[in-house]
C-alpha cells in the first residue's frame, strides 16, 4: 500500500459528506443562492473521492445532488434578479 492512499475510514468519510452537501445543496438551493456553497464543496469532495479510486453509491449520489443543487441555486438565482429587477422597474414607473 502507498504512503500516500488514505485509509479506507477517510475515503468513506469523504463520500458521505460529498452526499450530506450535495443533499444540503438542493434543500438550501431555494435560500438566496445558499445552495450554491455546499454543491460546490459536494461536486469537490466527489473529485477527490474519485483520485481516491472510492466510487461507491454515497460519492454517486452526492455528485449528482451536487449537480442539480448548483443548477437550481443558479436558476433560482436568476429569476430572483428578474423578478427584483422587474419590481422595481414597476415601483418606478408609477412615480
Amino acid at each position: 500500500m502507498a504512503e500516500n492512499t488514505p485509509a479506507q475510514g477517510q475515503s468513506k468519510g469523504k463520500s458521505i459528506a460529498c452526499m450530506a452537501c450535495g443533499i444540503a445543496s438542493i434543500v438550501l438551493a431555494w435560500t438566496y443562492g445558499a445552495g450554491l456553497i455546499p454543491a460546490i464543496v459536494s461536486l469537490v469532495l466527489g473529485g477527490q473521492c474519485a483520485k481516491e479510486g472510492v466510487q461507491n453509491t454515497f460519492t454517486k449520489v452526492g455528485k449528482i445532488t451536487g449537480i442539480i443543487g448548483l443548477i437550481l441555486s443558479i436558476v433560482l438565482g436568476v429569476i430572483m434578479i428578474i423578478l427584483v429587477a422587474a419590481g422595481a422597474a414597476a415601483g418606478m414607473s408609477s412615480y
